[in-house]
């Protein structure tokens, strides 16, 4: 995959030397923080004025070292990452987890000329160079960024605040810092820390069906896995992941109306009480099981919900829901995640003369995005749930309309005893006479079959 530059929507092409403005802030209330692990090259910790090798969460995270605090010289104390080292110029790359495709982001970032002995004043008089990247389908970026420079080797230049703001491709987005330095000692690199990212998130598209969820993802560190091998990790023991539920990209919402039990024609002449009782199941809908069917490799057993064949994982997805609605402990809950629910109602439904009535219901559901992660080895999985809502109500709708034609000829249709006249005869023979609806008076019913 290539790498495109990072640029703000109407932006001319940078040129080096650029100094980065600030993209224009979104409306506080539609920014929300995304979750840079490790931004501030704390891990590995490393002595206050030495180094220590690798960059925990982010890609190679064993290539290169990250500077100690008192090394570093950042003015809140932090460790920072060089982007040269050993020789060689570096590339580091990290996800902002928890974007979705199309949402507007800003990332900002804080960068020093280099600070190793091997620097020569030469390198660091004018700053040194730099490309920000988003990993994406697209052009390999020419523009670079430059530090402040320095007059004193060793001595730290920082610039706090960096800022670029991009549109995501894709669900959480990768980018990189990649050093363009090549002069003299290659070690002698910039130096990045305080890595921190916001989004405006994209509208949530409320009309995806739940018979067509969106496909789990699955990654190890910052690459892309088979979700299947984060499936079985999970289901493996019960404390294997831990789910944390996506409050931005789930919501409760109201299915399509169905009818539910029988429709009652009343073709006496008196108004009819129907005692009825009605029974309504909701089954659950996830990616998960859909992923694997669409792969041929239907879950055991095929036709039920995830908490049957994956039960471990679906525990851990009920905990995780239990949690983000505000009980930690995830015991006792009102409002548990409920995989499938059958109800049954008593409904006493009143049908009018020459009226047609059925019951429908509109269920109450509940679309619960989120993400498991298992700490350990560093994977991860988004997935989505489509399941009953327990907080919701469902709706129960009596619907009545006058007969179509059909329906009145069902009505005018002969009595199976001996005695009964033929209602194939001529119309003085029939039992009730066929007359044309009310005019003006719109049928809500649905013909019934003759």
């Amino acid at each position: 995959m290539r790498r495109r530059l990072l640029h703000r929507v109407g932006c001319s092409v940078a040129t080096a030397g650029l100094a980065l403005a600030a993209a224009p802030p979104a409306h506080a209330a539609d920014t929300v923080a995304v979750q840079v692990l490790n931004g501030t090259f704390a891990q590995p910790v490393a002595p206050d004025n030495g180094t220590a090798a690798g960059h925990t969460d982010w890609s190679p995270e064993n290539n290169g070292v990250v500077f100690g605090k008192a090394l570093a010289q950042h003015p809140q104390g932090y460790q920072a990452a060089s982007l040269n080292w050993n020789g060689s110029p570096l590339v580091l790359r990290t996800r902002l987890w928890g974007v979705k495709a199309g949402s507007h982001v800003t990332l900002s970032w804080d960068d020093s000329p280099g600070v190793d002995r091997r620097c020569t004043a030469e390198q660091l008089k004018d700053g040194q160079t730099y490309n920000v990247a988003l990993i994406a389908p697209g052009p390999v970026p020419d523009p670079q960024i430059t530090t402040k420079g320095t007059d004193t080797v060793g001595t730290a230049n920082w610039t706090t605040g960096r800022s670029f703001g991009f549109d995501a491709p894709e669900d959480n987005p990768m980018v990189s810092f990649e050093s363009a330095e090549r002069r003299d000692s290659l070690s002698c690199g910039p130096l990045i820390t305080n890595v921190t990212a916001a989004q405006t998130p994209a509208p949530v598209d409320q009309k995806v069906r739940k018979e067509q969820l969106p496909p789990p993802k699955g990654y190890k560190g910052n690459e892309p896995l088979e979700p299947g091998v984060v499936v079985d990790d999970c289901e493996g023991a019960a404390a294997n992941c831990t789910f944390t539920v996506d409050k931005g990209s789930s919501y409760q919402y109201y299915g399509q109306s169905r009818i539910v039990g029988e429709v009652y024609l009343n073709c006496s002449r008196n108004a009819i009480v129907d005692d009825r009782k009605i029974t309504v199941t909701e089954p659950p809908y996830d990616s998960l099981t859909q992923y694997y069917a669409l792969k041929g490799t239907p879950l055991v057993p095929s036709r039920s919900d995830i908490s049957q064949s994956r039960p471990n994982l679906a525990g851990q997805a009920a905990a995780g829901f239990s949690a983000a609605g505000g009980n930690p402990a995830a015991v006792s809950t009102t409002n548990p995640l409920t995989w499938s629910r059958t109800s049954t109602k008593g409904l006493n439904p009143t049908i009018q003369p020459g009226e047609v009535s059925w019951i429908e219901v509109q269920p109450a559901r509940e679309r619960v995005a989120g993400t498991f992660t298992n700490a350990r080895n560093k994977y991860r999985l988004d997935a989505v749930f489509d399941v009953p809502a327990t907080s919701l109500p469902d709706r129960y709708f009596q619907r009545t309309g006058p007969f179509t034609d059909v329906e009145l000829q069902r009505c005018a249709a002969a009595r199976p005893t001996a005695g009964t006249p033929d209602n194939g005869a001529n119309p003085g023979n029939r039992l009730v006479s066929v007359d044309a609806p009310p005019a003006g008076v719109r049928a809500r019913s649905v013909a019934l079959n003759p």
